[in-house]
């Protein structure tokens, strides 16, 4: 099978991943094989071949471009910089051989491996002149597979979400219905499955699983296999009766039929995910405030239109998978019509938002938090979500990502448990106490006074006088009320203020004093919210 143009290996691959120096001088140059060029091995390419440079310098690389153009090799990758981008382009160019640069985040061992399964698995079925996409050959593989054995067949990935199915019959049960319409069908059917153990035999075995028929529930019966490659599981089949029992050998032909299901998956699979994670890997630079104006070009983002960040995290304890969160807001960010890549981190999943030119900010606010509430409700979790200010350009993207940090510390601190969408507006001067906060930690100015000696006087004897200034600061220096927050007696209150006098010199009849003690407690994280009560500690 011809291989893949190289411009279709680099597209699918992503610019974050691999930069072009020098153009292949024709543009349906195909990619064969990948070969990898130590710098103490002769030189072994051939034509189509793309060439791994690996460890090679600057003087070394200059030879390997003149014997690949020799060779007629389809590129020669060598690892990204601007040195090497700046003495090897022209001559690549010059000699009519492909030069690709290849990101300093990415292994060449892990390149190797995209690389190899992009060749072996999808050839040329990426090329834009090729029969149809991935998805389109996966329909008609199902479409054959349902005539071979006179059933209905649905080919789920391995979240059991629908990737393809067969044409639909009148005879198809409201069970095979329902997963073609929402592609997932109906929540009680999955757990019926999983309770008796229809999942686990599934992903266990090579073997066909048979699933009798539930006459009362109108569903009837079906037999599904998992698709393999090699250990890894890809997806699954599973075939429906529809009015009649399917043909006698129905569970043979399904067998059989995986090797080329397993490559249909595999082309899908390889293109989504390479394209996915580019996509993420962009949008990561973005964040961070380190681009280049071609990985942002590969994205289709114009730089001089406005753009947010909403930063989501998970409200209970249980662990949850931030991609599987990441791939349900996937489903309805299109809605928003702009850019959106969710990215997924620990812990959290931050959603970059471009192209926002004319949106006010109200009204984006309203349009995510429907998308949030649908994406936690089908992951059965509460989720809280900061939706950064809209800024100018994407070059200041980090702003608002650094806006929507201070957001969440400010939910947490709250104790906010309930899936929720908020705006820097909705919590503004919280934000803005919090951000004061951090420049007087983060000074070396304001490392020593009153309330550090306070902390450290806590941490040296186990005592809690900063939990006790902070109540007293919050409650406006209402020592009955503060006491109430404490759950302390009034003069047991009073004792510790003059005590802190001595430990510290706080006077806390100085307004500029309380002022600087106030946002210090603050960016600690000591505010009587977060503190809660005091007792069952020492203060004395």
């Amino acid at each position: 099978m011809q291989g893949p143009r190289l411009s279709t290996v680099v597209d699918a691959l992503g610019a974050t991943v691999l930069s072009v120096w020098a153009d292949a001088p024709e543009g349906d140059v195909r990619c064969a094989d990948v070969v990898i060029h130590e710098e103490s091995a002769e030189f072994a390419a051939g034509p189509g071949d793309v060439l791994l440079a690996v460890g090679v310098d600057a003087e070394r690389a200059l030879l390997l471009l003149e014997q690949a153009a020799r060779c007629q090799v389809a590129a020669v990758v060598v690892r990204r910089s601007a040195a090497l981008k700046k003495q090897l382009s022209a001559p690549a160019r010059r000699a009519g051989v492909a030069l690709l640069g290849l990101s300093s985040d990415m292994g060449w061992a892990q390149f190797t491996g995209h690389l190899r399964g992009l060749l072996s698995t999808t050839g040329a079925d990426l090329d834009g002149e090729s029969p149809g996409p991935p998805s389109r050959a996966l329909a008609d593989f199902a479409n054959a597979l349902s005539e071979s054995v006179g059933g209905s067949v649905m080919i789920f990935n391995p979240q059991q979400e629908v990737l393809a199915f067969s044409r639909l019959a009148e005879s198809d049960d409201p069970m095979r219905r329902q997963a073609v319409l929402d592609q997932r069908g109906p929540s009680w059917y999955r757990s019926r499955l999983r309770e008796r153990g229809v999942y686990r035999r599934l992903w266990r075995s090579d073997e066909v699983v048979e699933i009798p028929a539930e006459v009362e529930q109108g569903v009837s019966r079906r037999i599904a296999v998992a698709v393999r490659s090699g250990e890894e599981i890809l997806g699954s089949i599973w075939v429906a009766e529809r009015g009649a029992e399917l043909v006698p050998d129905a569970t043979t032909v399904l067998h059989r039929c995986t090797s080329s299901a397993a490559q249909h998956l595999s082309r899908l699979g390889a293109r989504t995910q390479t394209r996915r994670l580019a996509a993420e890997a962009v949008a990561r630079q973005l964040l961070s405030g380190d681009s280049d104006d071609e990985a942002v070009e590969w994205l289709d983002i114009d730089r001089g239109q406005p753009a947010a960040v909403m930063s989501c995290v998970f409200v209970d304890e249980h662990p949850h998978d931030p991609r599987r969160f990441a791939d349900l807001l996937s489903v309805h960010l299109p809605a928003l019509g702009c850019v959106a890549v969710p990215v997924p981190a620990r812990g959290r999943v931050d959603v970059l938002l471009c192209g926002l030119a004319g949106r006010d900010c109200t009204v984006l606010a309203a349009a995510v938090r429907e998308i949030v509430e649908r994406a936690s409700a089908v992951l059965g979790s509460e989720v809280v979500a900061a939706l950064g200010p809209i800024v100018a350009d994407v070059a200041r993207v980090p702003e608002s990502l650094a806006e929507a940090g201070l957001i969440l510390r400010v939910l947490g601190s709250r104790g906010i448990d309930r899936t929720c969408v908020v705006r820097s507006a909705d919590v503004r001067a919280a934000v803005d106490v919090l951000a004061l906060a951090d420049i007087v930690g983060s000074s070396p100015r304001f490392s020593s006074g009153p309330v550090p000696e306070l902390l450290a006087y806590d941490r040296a004897h186990h005592s809690d006088y900063t939990a006790s200034l902070s109540a007293y600061l919050d409650s406006l220096g209402d020592v009955i009320a503060a006491a109430r927050v404490l759950h302390v007696h009034p003069n047991t209150l009073r004792y510790r203020l003059r005590r802190m006098h001595a430990i510290c010199g706080i006077d806390l009849n100085d307004p500029e004093e309380r002022l600087i003690a106030a946002l210090h407690l603050r960016g600690a994280g000591l505010d009587h919210a977060t503190t809660g009560s005091a007792k069952g500690r020492t203060a004395v």
